[in-house]
């Protein structure tokens, strides 16, 4: 198992060395076709034609210094950089480098020259002198090129870097407030139930177990949520369905609860947690204010390319001031929706048209992996209504559009 991470580790190595060179060739390649090109044209309009490869081999070789060049000019780049003051001793550095590069430039370009110019070439002061200064121009410009397309190189990959070290964090700091919402829930679930089942264990022996085997549901759910930043509707549905389960015997025939579930969003992916600050709000804000109680209803619907999880209560509306305001469980819901999936999550909470509240989360469509789920038709209904007789809870009635 070492050996094999170790041989994938050097051909991952030798593959991203084969590219780098590859690179490198190519971009100096094509201003060395350039100047061929050139030179063959140049020879035509003058009336000394020469064959494309001749032109070809006295421009490319010079090229090919700097195909060679570039990671010594790379590495000189960073081990001596030349932004914020550079030093004396940078300064001669990269000004020895630029005179080897001239002398190897230069004598590379002169050989290539001659060795297969058509026509012997007549050395005059004024040729020396002219390659000389072409040679010294040359080494500045492509000297300077490089070392602007090093910074720039480095530039970009700091910012790769830090780009992906606050996607990091921003994923760590998600987990960290997903713990901080399933430490919130654990406690506050377990006070309420337990009470629920106190008062249960001195009228009714079975019903304080049936409570108490759904909190313990409620609770290997949110444990088995694991670090997971999202899962299917359908497992969030359940889990709020044994919780308003435990709700249901403490309030008793004060609450109905009413599930308008269309079937194509049970695969929806969306954040883990999501609908337990939403009901456990309209519980505590809604329906626990009123003397008579109230209903509850829970929908998921699909809006084209987003997936929106409607909580509703009828009870009392809040003032027009406080519409927009957001306890600690919406507030943390919100961020959350931001963190994951910025302007295309929001949540809205308004006074619905019905009378009462409404908390509507929309985030992006997404599904999830279909064989590996188990259909939510056979746990809940697209239309079920809990019903409530005297102070036990009955089995989940069926009811169609037409019954409400």
């Amino acid at each position: 198992m070492v050996l094999h991470d170790h041989a994938s580790a050097a051909g991952s190595g030798l593959s991203g060395r084969v590219v780098r060179w590859g690179t490198v060739f190519a971009v100096w390649s094509l201003p060395a076709l350039v100047a061929s090109y050139s030179n063959y044209i140049s020879a035509e309009t003058q009336g000394h034609p020469i064959a494309f490869w001749r032109a070809l081999a006295t421009q490319y070789p010079g090229w090919c210094v700097w195909m060679v060049l570039t990671p010594v000019v790379f590495a000189f780049a960073r081990r001596f950089p030349v932004v914020r003051r550079p030093s004396l001793g940078t300064i001669a550095a990269h000004l020895g480098l630029m005179v080897l590069a001239l002398a190897f430039y230069t004598t590379v370009y002169v050989w290539a020259n001659v060795e297969f110019r058509p026509s012997p070439l007549t050395v005059t002061r004024a040729v020396v002198g002219s390659v000389f200064v072409g040679s010294v121009v040359m080494t500045l410009v492509l000297y300077a090129a490089t070392i602007a397309t090093s910074l720039a190189i480095d530039y970009g990959r700091r910012d790769r870097e830090r780009e992906l070290r606050t996607l990091a964090l921003e994923a760590q700091l998600a987990r960290a407030e997903l713990h901080t919402l399933r430490a919130q829930l654990h406690p506050h679930v377990l006070f309420n139930a337990l009470h629920t089942i106190a008062l249960l264990a001195r009228r009714d022996a079975n019903e304080a177990i049936r409570v108490t085997v759904l909190l313990g549901n409620v609770l290997r759910s949110v444990l088995d949520s694991g670090s997971t930043d999202e899962r299917p509707l359908r497992e969030e549905i359940s889990l709020i369905e044994q919780y308003l389960a435990i709700e249901l015997v403490r309030f008793a025939d004060r609450l109905q609860v009413v599930w308008e579930i269309e079937p194509e969003t049970q695969d929806a992916m969306v954040p883990t947690l999501l609908l337990q600050p939403l009901v456990e709000n309209a519980l505590r804000h809604g329906i626990a204010r009123s003397v008579n109680g109230g209903t509850v209803v829970v929908s998921a619907t699909r809006s084209s390319d987003s997936v929106c999880v409607t909580v509703w209560n009828d009870g009392p509306s809040l003032p027009g001031g406080r519409i927009g305001r957001r306890g600690v469980g919406l507030r943390n819901t919100e961020e959350r929706l931001n963190r994951l999936y910025g302007d295309a999550g929001r949540l809205t909470i308004a006074n619905d048209p019905r009378g009462g509240v409404s908390v509507k989360v929309c985030a992006p469509w997404r599904t999830a992996d279909a064989s590996s789920e188990e259909s939510l038709a056979s746990a809940i209904p697209a239309y079920a209504r809990y019903s409530v007789a005297g102070e036990a809870v009955s089995d989940l009635v069926v009811t169609s559009p037409a019954d409400r």
